[in-house]
């Protein structure tokens, strides 16, 4: 790394000691190596012959440890003096000082005898490809005072360092270990760059030692641990790099000592805390970069002291309040980065008032209010961001009043109003993302006439604004520069005219429109070598003639009309969707020349015939392949091999047969499988659950049997959250071993925030249909703290295990149809997530577990048809359950139903006991009827049959009986 001021001796080399010596040594056109020797003798000071003869050896050792393949080291051979070598720089005593051979190709490792040069001063290899460790023995040198080996492959750790050196530059390389505390005998050190490599540990207090230090950089490590406040004593700091690391802890206090300090830059850390007020000392701090951490809290004012500071990046933390007037102090501020925060409040009118600022960008906060009239007419701006924020009020129209505006972003805001004209004059705008507003004219219209005069245009997007956008621009008129242009959802109902004349297209997004028909013809020889996304999804097509672009990376056809035979998409793509269509016919095998793929969806659809086997294994860069709901048949083919690189298998709703392919096996990074409602006939596949990225896995609606077997290993399932067997015909007791190891259903709210599941690359989200309190719902994004398990409508007996408790980020439980008996664990009472659950038509026994009814998300909860006892919960969301809740339990009692408890609130006997009360219940009705005849012998038959009557509707049957035999005796 070169840094500005850095004194580097240029040493006289053997050409401008001798300025004729070529001329003597080739004269006659020829080499004559005598008068070049006698020259030599005549005109060099004496030294040892010895001496020289050392320092040759040690040069060619050196050339003999390297490769030259571009011959830079050709005349480094004994015929002709080192001093004049390529690269060599002597003294005036012929003394090697110095070896340069920057960026000449050179590899291989490199020999320690140049640090036993007794002169060398200067040593630099940068930018090679050179590799192994660096020797130690430059330590040993006491007169070199700069080396430069950046831009290799150096490995190993950090040697030791001379007393004497004044410039050490290591960066970009892979030296790995820690910066021993040996660093802070290197006293005479200027500028230290470790940057680029693969340093851990810590930074050493002995570093402080180094009070000459000026450059410090050490970016682009894996160093941790806390910042040492003793850094704070390095008074001679220009320039702090310690970016993109591992730190944490607070910024010190002490960084406010570097009185120096000149460039700052901490980004992509993880500091927390507040930004230290001590930084407002730093009077002559040009750049301050922060960005990329965790920083907490409102801006200090002392920070707006910085009267020299040019360039303030704070992104990315977690910033907050509002952005003070004070700002208007930081006159010589040309670049402001704020996005990714949480500031508040209005954009203050100083930051209109900057006179240099060029760059703006405050997007990603929470800002609200207008934008302020003249933000632009008092500065050169070329980048204005203030996308994502809560803007509301019109675009002003002088924020092109410098005319040098490159960049406009206002997308997702709430503006209003027409799109000022005044943006047809700034001839300079490049890119302007103005989608997600509510932008138009009174009419609801965007006229795209108001761009016409834009020559350099290359990206607009106006997408999502609620109105209709007007392509009635003149057919001859283009935006020659034009490559990004989105109109999603602006009633569009064709192709835009306009683009007939573009030469330079890369993305395209007419989705969301009204447009019919099939693609132009036109517009299929639009951007053929430079279209590389195109997203005409939810549109009218009809049709698909062919797909001619051949550098197309995203092509989106989804919820469309299109018929026919499912087109092959071309050789380039990566994204192809044509879900959501009315596509027919087979799958042809030629999709597997496709090796780009990544994502495939051909979902919705009424495809049919057999899945092509070699989907199996055509691309290990595929991670999506979706055929659910068509109409495949056959069997799942068993060809995935050892380079799958599937994340997410759906083939739900098709006729396909036969057994669950156990190639499957070999897609280690498989994060769903759903294979429901088919007609697959297996028993449980137990190679499942070695699968380690394996979340969601539904096999529902089969014809699964048999036991479910015990784990082969103890942490089986270890991050599955959705489990979906519903509809099957498994039996037996449910494994311990799998309730057990599911932990990806614990603590998920510990986790912090949640996501959707899906791929970065293209903004894919999986998604999946499960029954949700009683409904088929599909879940088009499956959010990563979602968790279910729905075992239903199988063979299962048994009881449940208590260790279901333990998955306290269950959202739903569905045990349904089964035949678990037992008592219902007390242990559900943990779910504290449970938003649905269903144990009905079981053999569960005994009461409610009271804890249940704090179970406060719980919207659905079905124990009908068990064998259920005593009385229901109440409070809370028990009272919102109905009679159908619990139907089929003769033993309950409470509210909601009719049958109230015993006034204790006691236990309703168990139901054996009502059975067998039941049984005595009848045959003492038989023995008191027949009683109460034989006493009407006596007393009367009529009073008899009365008596056993009255006996058995009040419940009061032997003092009946007993008086009654009193009376007739």
């Amino acid at each position: 790394m070169e840094f500005p001021n850095q004194a580097i001796p240029t040493p006289c080399t053997a050409h401008n000691l001798f300025p004729d010596m070529e001329k003597m040594w080739k004269k006659g056109g020829k080499s004559n190596p005598v008068l070049f020797m006698l020259a030599l003798s005549l005109l060099l000071p004496p030294f040892s012959l010895s001496q020289g003869d050392h320092e040759l050896g040690l040069l060619l050792s050196f050339k003999s440890s390297v490769n030259d393949p571009l011959g830079f080291l050709s005349n480094w051979n004994s015929s002709v003096p080192f001093c004049m070598w390529q690269g060599i720089t002597c003294n005036s005593f012929s003394h090697v000082k110095a070896i340069e051979l920057a960026h000449k190709n050179i590899t291989g490792t490199i020999s320690s005898s140049i640090f036993h040069l007794p002169s060398i001063e200067i040593i630099n290899l940068s930018i090679n490809w050179l590799s192994g460790e660096i020797p130690n023995d430059m330590a040993s040198s006491p007169s070199l005072r700069y080396l430069n080996l950046s831009n290799n492959n150096f490995i190993g750790p950090i040697p030791n360092c001379s007393v004497s050196l004044e410039s050490l530059d290591l960066s970009n390389n892979m030296i790995s270990g820690e910066i021993s505390a040996e660093i802070g005998l290197c006293w005479s050190l200027k500028t230290l760059d470790l940057g680029g490599n693969y340093l851990v540990g810590k930074i050493p207090t002995s570093i402080s030692n180094i009070s000459s230090l000026q450059f410090l950089t050490l970016a682009s490590n894996d160093l941790s641990g806390q910042i040492p406040s003793e850094i704070g004593r390095l008074k001679s700091l220009n320039w702090i790099y310690i970016d993109r690391n591992h730190f944490s802890g607070k910024i010190p206090e002490e960084i406010g000592n570097l009185v120096s300090l000149n460039h700052l830059d901490l980004a992509w850390n993880n500091l927390s805390g507040q930004i230290p007020s001590s930084l407002g000392n730093l009077s002559d701090l040009h750049y301050l970069y922060l960005w990329g951490n965790k920083l907490t809290g409102w801006l200090p004012t002392p920070l707006f002291r910085l009267k020299m500071l040019t360039e303030l990046d704070l992104s990315g933390n977690h910033l907050s309040g509002e952005i003070p007037q004070l700002i208007i102090e930081l006159q010589n501020l040309k670049l402001l980065q704020l996005m990714l925060n949480s500031f508040t409040g209005k954009i203050p009118n100083a930051v209109a008032s900057l006179p240099r600022l060029q760059v703006l960008q405050l997007w990603s906060n929470q800002l609200s209010g207008e934008i302020p009239n003249y933000l632009g007419t008092q500065s050169d701006l070329t980048i204005l961001d203030l996308s994502m924020n809560n803007l509301s009020g019109k675009i002003p129209d002088e924020l092109c009043h410098s005319g040098h505006l490159v960049t406009l972003g206002l997308f997702s805001n709430s503006l209003q109003g027409q799109i000022p004209r005044s943006l047809n004059t700034c001839k300079s705008l490049e890119d302007i993302h103005l989608r997600q507003n509510r932008l138009g004219n009174d009419e609801g219209i965007v006229e795209l006439d108001m761009f016409s005069n834009l020559p350099n245009l290359r990206f607009l997007d106006l997408s999502y604004n609620g109105v209709s956008v007007s392509s009635s621009i003149n057919s001859s008129y283009t935006w020659p520069n034009l490559q990004h242009l989105s109109l999603a959802s602006c009633s569009l109902k064709e192709f835009p005219r306009f683009l007939k004349g573009s030469k330079h297209l890369m993305s395209l997004d007419l989705s969301d429109n009204k447009i019919h028909g099939q693609i132009p013809k036109w517009m299929l020889n639009k951007g053929l070598e430079t279209l590389s996304y195109l997203n005409l999804s939810h549109n009218f097509l009809t049709h698909i003639e062919r797909l001619p672009w051949e550098n197309m990376k995203t092509l989106d056809l989804h919820s469309n009309f299109i018929q026919g035979a499912p087109p092959v998409p071309p050789l380039t793509v990566s994204f192809f969707s044509i879900s959501n269509n009315s596509l027919v016919g087979q799958l042809s095998s030629l999709i597997c020349n496709r090796t780009s793929l990544e994502i495939l969806d051909l979902s919705y659809n009424n495809l049919n015939g057999t899945i092509p086997p070699c989907l199996g294994n055509f691309s290990k860069r595929l991670s999506v392949l979706d055929l659910r709901m068509n109409r495949f048949q056959g069997t799942i083919p068993d060809t995935f091999d050892k380079k799958c690189g599937l994340n997410n298998i759906n083939f739900n709703g098709n006729e396909l047969e036969g057994s669950i392919p156990p190639s499957l096996v070999h897609c280690r990074n498989m994060q769903v499988l759903d294979l429901g409602n088919n007609k697959i006939k297996d028993t449980f596949p137990r190679w499942l659950e070695t699968l380690p990225e394996m979340q969601v896995l539904v096999l529902r609606s089969n014809k699964l049997h048999s036991f479910l077997p015990s784990p082969m290993v103890n942490h089986s399932f270890p991050v599955l959250r959705i489990l979906d067997l519903a509809n099957n015909d498994f039996a037996g007791p449910l494994p311990k071993g799998y309730v057990e190891n599911m932990k990806g259903m614990w603590n998920l709210d510990e986790q912090g925030t949640s996501s959707y599941m899906g791929t970065r690359n293209f903004s894919y989200h999986y998604s999946v249909s499960l029954t949700i309190k009683g409904f088929e719902i599909k879940l088009e994004k499956i959010l990563t703290i979602f968790t279910s398990i729905d075992l239903s409508n199988n063979m299962f007996v048994g009881e449940i295990s208590s260790f279901v408790g333990q998955h306290n980020s269950l959202r739903g439980l569905n045990l349904s149809h089964n035949s678990f008996s037992d008592q219902i664990p007390e242990s559900i009472g943990n779910l504290t997530q449970l938003e649905w659950l269903d144990l009905s038509s079981n053999k569960l026994n005994g009461q409610i577990p009271h804890n249940l009814a704090d179970l406060t998300f719980l919207a659905f909860l079905n124990l009908s048809d068990n064998r259920l006892t005593g009385p229901i919960p109440q409070g809370k969301q028990f009272n919102t359950f109905e009679n159908a809740s619990y139907h089929g339990n003769i033993g309950l009692c409470g509210f909601p139903l009719s049958r109230g408890c015993n006034a204790d609130g006691g236990q309703a006997p168990p139901p054996s006991s009502i059975f067998k009360e039941a049984h005595d219940e009848l045959l003492t009705v038989t023995s008191f009827v027949l009683k109460g005849a034989l006493i009407g012998y006596g007393c009367g038959l009529p009073v008899g049959v009365v008596i056993g009557y009255v006996a058995v509707k009040t419940g009061r049957a032997k003092w009946l009986l007993k008086l009654a035999q009193g009376k007739c005796h």
